[in-house]
């Protein structure tokens, strides 16, 4: 039996390499099917009357038949040495050969002398745009015939079909290319907005024309308590949520920013509102929404951004309130002072009149009550500007406290117990340790008023002093306590109106904690309240 000894090299043309690049272009050099170039190989065997038609493609190792007829519908990979698409290819133009046992470049070759039988081979170059020979359209017969040069000339007609599919291909395989890579950076320039719009303070809703959300981003669905998929679900004015005015009353529909903005396609700034929800505190946010159009310049939603305000109104709210409060406390003192001081100028011819030391008194306690509240006002303002300053020095506990509880002695009205370690001394500034024990016991008395009995305590806590101020009265409710150091927090008892400016435990907070201590209370309602603090002790 004879065996094939074609030299390999002999295949090779000079420009293999770039020919092997401008085929990898059209990215066919691969197990997919292609239902195109297999009408075309059905259509070629019609054409020529040959049992065999294949379209091959050759790299630098192997040979691909891509599509056939009469090989079955499996992709056949084929080595290059023994590739007669090779020949054609090293040809530079078509090959016919009519007679394969007669041609010298065959012998042995196990296609012609096995068991396949081939007799007569026609291939037709398929030439890429800038000039390379990539791959072949192929006839095969398994007896000898020869081709006619028109047969020849259809063939290549074929063979430039094929090639403009792959031209096709390529600026299909260019176009999707491009498409993606515009989409990927679409989404990337999408991933980016994202993250900045998820990392924005403000909360960001996006709505179509109807009104239905699209986006929302981390801010807003942390101030609704809400992820996107419940927000597509709902409408910004729905019954699941009472949108409200400032003033607490139902806000009608035509008064939404939102609702404005798509019915006016104007942009809308600034505009507050209130959102109750079941069983959840009221809170306010300030809306900004601007109009969306289309390339038609027709209405396609908007954009919303808001922020949560409603410690904003809340503060707003206090200070409104403390700005009434103040104005009356110190109108209290100011016109008790005023009327002690006309009538004493009515009586300055009668200085003798028991009434005149009386009035003094009465002046005296307005201008103490009024030095008070300034003195207050003051230190509440030093603590905003951080201005509140400390004179620190060692001294004994007990006889701060015990001076502290001398002018409630002297009324008699109330017993002051100071028990514990009366030996210890404190290390901090004891003007404004003794504010804040005076505070404490001044609001034992105005919130425990039927507690005739107020103890002080002194012990010590991790290393630092602890002075304890305990009554026997209602307590505190536990809802309450969390608010009691609060800036113009005013608790009230059994509903009773008491004065004061809602300043003193949160000015005893900032004295002790400037001391570096800590401040609290203790209370069970119906069992009285215990309010602490911590300073550091004196090593003297």
């Amino acid at each position: 039996m004879n065996t094939y000894k074609h030299a390999i090299d002999n295949l090779f043309p000079d420009d293999d390499d770039q020919r092997v690049a401008a085929l990898g272009r059209y990215q066919v050099f691969n197990d997919e099917p292609e239902p195109v170039f297999d009408r075309i190989c059905e259509l070629a065997c019609n054409m020529f009357n040959v049992p065999i038609a294949h379209i091959s493609f050759l790299d630098e190792e192997s040979e691909l038949v891509k599509s056939s007829m009469g090989l079955g519908e499996q992709v056949i990979r084929v080595d290059r040495s023994m590739s007669l698409c090779a020949i054609t290819v090293l040809n530079g133009s078509s090959t016919v050969i009519p007679n394969a046992l007669m041609d010298e470049r065959l012998a042995g070759h196990p296609y012609v002398y096995g068991e396949f039988g081939l007799r007569a081979y026609a291939g037709a170059p398929i030439i890429s745009n800038d000039g390379y020979i990539v791959g072949t359209m192929c006839l095969v017969s398994r007896e000898v015939r020869d081709f006619t040069g028109h047969e020849v000339s259809l063939l290549e007609g074929l063979a430039r079909i094929v090639a403009e599919q792959l031209e096709l291909r390529l600026e299909n395989l260019e176009h999707n290319n491009r498409q993606k890579s515009i989409q990927d950076r679409l989404m990337a320039s999408e991933a980016r907005l994202r993250c900045i719009l998820d990392t924005m303070a403000d909360g960001v809703c996006i709505v179509d024309e109807n009104g239905t959300t699209t986006y929302i981003n981390q801010m807003a669905g942390q101030i609704f308590g809400v992820n996107l998929l419940q927000m597509q679900n709902r409408s910004y004015n729905d019954s699941l949520w009472i949108n409200l005015r400032l003033d607490g009353s139902v806000l009608p529909i035509d008064e939404h920013p939102m609702y404005t903005m798509l019915k006016t396609a104007a942009p809308v700034y600034d505009r507050e509102i209130g959102v109750a929800r079941p069983e959840k505190d009221t809170f306010y946010i300030s809306v900004n929404a601007v109009p969306l159009f289309s390339d038609q310049n027709e209405l396609s939603g908007g954009v919303c951004t808001f922020i949560d305000v409603t410690a904003r109104r809340k503060l707003m709210k206090e200070k409104d309130d403390f700005i009434s409060i103040a104005s009356h406390e110190l109108k209290t003192p100011i016109t008790s002072l005023g009327a002690s001081l006309q009538l004493i100028k009515k009586m300055k011819d009668n200085l003798s009149s028991p009434m005149v030391p009386k009035l003094i008194e009465l002046a005296n306690e307005s201008m103490e009550r009024l030095n008070s509240l300034v003195g207050n006002l003051l230190d509440a303002n030093n603590i905003n500007i951080g201005a509140l300053r400390l004179n620190s020095k060692a001294f004994s506990i007990y006889e701060m406290i015990d001076a502290c509880c001398r002018q409630l002695r002297i009324a008699g009205e109330y017993r002051l117990m100071i028990t514990g370690d009366c030996s210890l001394r404190m290390y901090a500034d004891q003007e404004r340790i003794s504010q804040v024990v005076i505070n404490l016991i001044n609001n034992a008395v105005k919130y425990a008023p039927e507690s005739k009995v107020i103890e002080i305590n002194i012990s010590t806590q991790d290393g630092m002093a602890k002075i304890s101020v305990a009554d026997q009265g209602e307590g505190i409710d536990i809802e309450k306590i969390p608010y009691l150091f609060d800036r113009y927090y005013r608790a009230d008892y059994k509903s009773l109106h008491y004065s004061g400016l809602g300043l003193g435990l949160y000015i005893s907070a900032d004295i002790i904690r400037r001391h570096g201590g800590e401040i609290g209370v203790e209370s069970v309602p119906g069992q009285g309240a215990c309010f602490w603090f911590t300073a550091p002790l004196s090593d003297q």
